[in-house]
């Protein structure tokens, strides 16, 4: 992101937002509630335009591709909304099989459950995939929506406060697969509205106050 401002009915979301998320990298992002944290993250994730300043990927600026090379750029990156932001009139499995078939148009339906089955296994959860978003608890449509950006393994994934309401248990797994990611050189970015053990997992952390950069740390300078 350089130089990047947003500004959203009229009203300044973000100024001179400068940063760089690298392979193998957990970077945290910290701001509370209006702070322009989940402007931000989309922002950095292509799905918002930025006002002024560019957003770059591998090299590819967002705002000099089209729409289909947008959407094939974003196949190669996954985001975890923070409402979750699930199909209310779809099966979970259908949620899940949404990003599979653009990132994977050749394979089969066969194909790609047997892609959701393995990632279930991995985490070692259990998941009746015939429900729908409104059977389950908000910890349990977050978890879903983080499993959705994470099939499969993503170059780079965003998540939006991704801890917020999710049980102990889930949220173990989810910190636990980041770090994995990681290892794998995937860019693994974490927004937080406050301080929580996904900031503990952070080599690197951004404090943001009114649409600002405050603070830009290293995990070892938080400590």
């Amino acid at each position: 992101m350089k130089n990047v401002a947003v500004e959203l009915g009229g009203r300044s979301i973000l100024n001179d937002i400068d940063l760089r998320f690298a392979p193998g990298e957990i970077v945290a992002i910290r701001g509370h509630s209006g702070s322009g944290l989940s402007v931000l993250l989309k922002t950095a994730a292509g799905l918002l335009a930025p006002t002024s300043g560019g957003v770059f990927y591998d090299g590819h600026d967002y705002g000099a591709l089209g729409e289909r090379e947008t959407v094939l750029l974003q196949t190669r990156t996954g985001f975890m909304f923070q409402d979750a932001a699930l199909w209310a009139n779809m099966s979970l499995a259908a949620n899940l099989d949404l990003p599979l078939q653009a990132k994977f148009p050749q394979e089969g339906t066969a194909a790609r459950r047997q892609r959701v089955a393995v990632a279930l296994d991995d985490f070692g959860i259990s998941l009746d995939l015939n429900k729908r978003p409104v059977d389950l608890s908000l910890g349990e449509q977050k978890f879903l929506s983080f499993l959705r950006a994470a099939l499969p393994e993503p170059e780079a994934i965003l998540l939006d406060d991704p801890l917020a309401g999710m049980d102990d248990r889930s949220a173990e797994i989810l910190l636990k697969h980041l770090t994995v990611m990681k290892t794998r050189g995937a860019a693994v970015v974490l927004g937080s509205h406050g301080s929580d053990a996904a900031i503990d997992l952070a080599d690197r952390l951004v404090v943001l106050d009114q649409g600002r950069i405050l603070v830009a740390r290293t995990g070892m300078e938080t400590r």
